[in-house]
């Protein structure tokens, strides 16, 4: 009777669990038998939580356990971003500690990581390289992604020189997307609806679409689709040109094959594009200076979110992209080919001063970039020799490209002189007649006073200016195993680029509104100056120098890793170089092009990493020292140039700790109960800038040569910046239930090297909380999340312009409601 009753129970549990797991994966009546073999084994847990897995990562070209690789990575799989709610890139600073990914001026990121980064996103590149399978994205207004259809993310902090080479002196950004199944034939459908606090509509909505399709049983091919309707974070009394701010679409697709031909030879190919529209240029001139007052610019209602500008502002940001992928594993070493071509285009507009007064703007017809890589990788495999205690990593690295203005027009002028009232602008009568060096053109001044009598005159400046760039490099990393508990690690590359101005020319029409005017080509630069000589006022004639120059730079790497303990414990200790290399702006008005010398880096790192508690707590920490030498930044004003101008930041040092820890919490009693506390203190700051760029402290207009800011922070860097998730998950009959919260704090940071306090970002934490019901049996998920639940007021990027402070400010407080369904 005793036995029939524990078997009639055991049935019973059978049969109500069956919905709780699904047909296949409910546990048999044995299973649920108490009474079973006392000496059998107890069955593992099954781990709920989506924030602690074992993730493989190819950090080093390879792919590795996340904990087997002795570098500083934070790795971040599809379904632990979307636990964490991260939606695209821009999200990933509230994840990483140390990393800033800012915004500014429509699409254009600024990408900051351990305190090293560039203000220079312009006409330059990044000093943190980002991927996205493979190929390589200089163009910064396409680093922007969104994350849908992805298999994992990495982040890979340190100078990456060896391996990931080109820029990455700060580190690297990683997307690996879904590679097609041959398996699994399947569509999920992710859909967002939410609204912004500073809205009383629905504003917000995404969708992605990802699919799966088997083709054979060696061939097949997935696509990943994604569109975006945001109205906006403006408040409903914001406007453009009169008028409400319209909506900003996107669209992408990318289009993946993949096809095994043999047994040691796999082909990939991939397209993707994407669309953006709407007016993301829009920005929020949140601390005017006193010629943004004149103008009437308002910063406690820019702050409101409540911009209203004079000009009818757009953007269309386009990316095309195709890659071809060859992996052929051989003996004695595998091979990999990857071949990509990149058309990216980006024409817009832009307020220079964010006001209802027609005073300054620009208008990009034609911004552009072409790019044509190759990369070729020769990898050690089990068959190589020595592969019990070698292994090595080679390849070859080649670089085009042509990027630049098209033209751009800059329009000054138009100001009714009665809107000055009774204040003279800096205490001047006019700004003085600009003499364009090395030509006899005078442009006119500026009145600023409200006792003109005459027309006030309107200048339309456009400029064509365009870079070309060929770089090529060659690289090599080997790892020595002396012992089970020691091994060396090696590595060097060799940089051969060249950069050049491609075209520098302005054209210029000067006039008083309601006259004709006159308008000519005036300027064709054919040659280019030091970005720290010369100024609208004239050029000493030893600044003047070539229009093209080339990098060459070899950067060694060397690294020793330690397993002292008997379990996964291990420590690296690191030394490497890394070089971001010269650069010229060819985007100025009345001044020739710019030149800045090649950036470089030396990095020490000492670094841990293991798990604790029969592996419920994982934990990663550094710490680490850099020196920084040429640090490339930029600035925007109509008194250097007329737009963009180049500057060096002299030398700089980071030095700081950082440590992410994932805690599987009370695993006896909870299966899906975590805890993430990571965090980055930085102690970033000039060393040596001397006779810094900059704007006036007292006025807000740019100066050169304004002052001394060795000593000062990095900008864009905080000392503190860290992050708290906790997770639960628990089973309920049907799926599971799972609830989050995510805090995010920054200790703030200065957008400019003066330590101006106009200029910066104060102390902010940000929160984000999620709901989320997982049915089982038909794949769905519904959830619902808050954003920025306390609806904290931040930036996360400007611009600073002769009339102030142009931000792009972070999303107020959303609440939304998403559903994931797989079928």
């Amino acid at each position: 009777m005793r036995k029939l009753v524990h078997a009639s129970v055991a049935a019973a549990l059978t049969f109500a669990l069956t919905p709780l797991y699904g047909q296949d994966d409910a546990p048999s009546a044995a299973e649920v038998d108490t009474e079973t073999d006392a000496a059998a084994e107890p069955a593992p847990r099954r781990r709920l939580s989506r924030s602690v897995e074992e993730i493989v990562v190819t950090a080093q070209k390879r792919e590795e356990n996340l904990s087997d690789v002795p570098i500083s990575v934070q790795a971040f799989s599809a379904d632990a971003l979307d636990a964490r709610g991260v939606k695209s890139t821009l999200d990933l600073m509230k994840v990483t500690p140390g990393l800033d990914f800012g915004v500014q001026a429509g699409d254009f990121a600024s990408v900051f990581l351990r305190g090293i980064g560039s203000e220079a996103w312009l006409t330059s590149d990044p000093s943190v390289a980002s991927y996205v399978d493979g190929v390589y994205y200089s163009f910064t207004p396409s680093l922007i992604q969104d994350l849908g259809g992805v298999e994992r993310v990495e982040v890979l902090k340190g100078p990456q020189g060896t391996l990931f080479g080109r820029n990455a002196i700060a580190g690297a950004i990683n997307v690996i997307t879904k590679e097609p199944d041959f398996d699994d034939r399947s569509i999920t459908v992710d859909n967002f609806s939410g609204s912004y606090s500073s809205r009383n509509d629905l504003s917000i909505n995404k969708t992605t679409i990802f699919a799966n399709m088997p083709v054979t049983d060696n061939f097949a091919m997935n696509v990943s689709a994604f569109y975006e309707y945001d109205a906006q974070q403006w408040s409903e009394d914001a406007s453009i040109a009169g008028g409400p701010v319209p909506a900003k679409t996107t669209f992408s697709g990318r289009f993946k094959f993949r096809w095994i031909p043999t047994d040691n030879l796999e082909m990939r190919a991939t397209i993707f594009g994407s669309k953006r529209e709407g007016t993301s240029t829009l920005a929020a001139n949140i601390n005017p200076t006193p010629l943004g007052q004149v103008l009437g610019i308002d910063g406690v209602k820019e702050r409101a979110r409540s911009p209203q500008t004079d000009l009818d502002m757009y953007g269309h940001l386009s990316s095309l992209v195709g890659s071809v992928t060859a992996i052929y594993n051989a003996e004695p070493f595998d091979t990999k080919l990857i071949l990509s071509k990149q058309l990216h285009s980006n024409p817009y507009n832009y307020d220079y001063d964010g006001s209802e007064q027609t005073f300054a703007e620009f208008i990009v017809h034609r911004h552009y970039a072409k790019i044509n890589e190759a990369e070729i990788q020769f990898l050690s495999n089990e068959t190589s020799w020595g592969s019990d205690w070698l292994t090595w990593t080679a390849g070859a690295f080649f670089f085009q490209n042509d990027q630049g203005f098209d033209p751009v027009e800059l329009t000054v002028g138009g100001l009714d002189p009665q809107n000055l009232g009774a204040q003279t602008f800096l205490g001047l009568v006019e700004i003085p007649d600009i003499v364009v060096a090395g030509t006899d053109l005078v442009l006119p001044a500026i009145p600023l006073v409200d006792d003109l009598t005459a027309g006030f005159p309107s200048y339309a400046l456009s400029n064509t200016g365009l870079v070309e760039t060929e770089s090529v490099s060659v690289f090599l990393q080997t790892t020595f195993k002396i012992t089970d508990w020691f091994s060396l690690t090696l590595g060097g590359r060799y940089q051969d680029e060249f950069r050049g101005v491609l075209d520098s020319r302005t054209a210029i029409r000067v006039g008083v509104p309601g006259e004709i005017g006159f308008r000519t080509e005036v300027l064709d630069w054919q040659q280019a100056r030091d970005a720290r000589g010369g100024t609208a006022l004239g050029i000493p004639t030893d600044n003047f120098r070539p229009d093209s120059d080339s990098t060459r730079a070899f950067t060694p790497k060397i690294s020793l890793d330690f397993r002292p303990f008997d379990d996964d414990t291990l420590i690296f200790l690191s030394a490497q170089e890394a070089v971001k290399a010269h650069s010229f702006n060819a985007f100025a008005f009345y001044l020739p092009p710019a030149y800045v010398p090649e950036e470089t880096i030396q990095a020490v790192e000492l670094g841990i990493k293991g798990s604790l508690f029969e592996g419920s707590m994982r934990y990663t920490a550094a710490i680490f020292h850099y020196e920084i030498e040429n640090l490339q930044t930029q600035f925007i004003s109509l008194l250097n140039g007329g737009a963009l101008s180049l500057d060096v930041a002299g030398d700089a040092r980071s030095i700081g700790f950082d440590f992410d820890v994932i805690v599987d919490l009370f695993p006896s009693m909870f299966d899906g109960l975590s805890l993430t506390v990571n965090g980055a203190f930085l102690d970033a700051e000039y060393t040596e800038y001397t006779n810094g760029d900059g704007q006036d402290p007292t006025t807000g207009i740019f100066l050169d040569n304004l002052n001394d800011y060795t000593g000062n922070r990095v900008t864009r860097t905080p000392d503190f910046s860290g992050s708290v998730s906790l997770a639960n998950v628990w089973l309920i009959p049907g799926g599971t239930f799972e609830a989050s919260t995510n805090v995010y704090h920054n200790s703030g940071f200065f957008y400019v090297a003066s330590e101006d306090p106009r200029y910066e970002q104060p102390a902010y934490t940000t929160v984000n909380a999620q709901l989320s019901h997982y049915w089982e049996r038909y794949r769905l998920r519904t959830t619902l999340s808050a954003e920025n639940l306390t609806d904290e007021f931040y930036t996360t990027g400007t611009l600073i312009l002769d009339p102030g402070m142009l931000a792009t400010l972070g999303p107020p407080r959303i609440l939304g409601l998403k559903f994931q369904w797989t079928f």
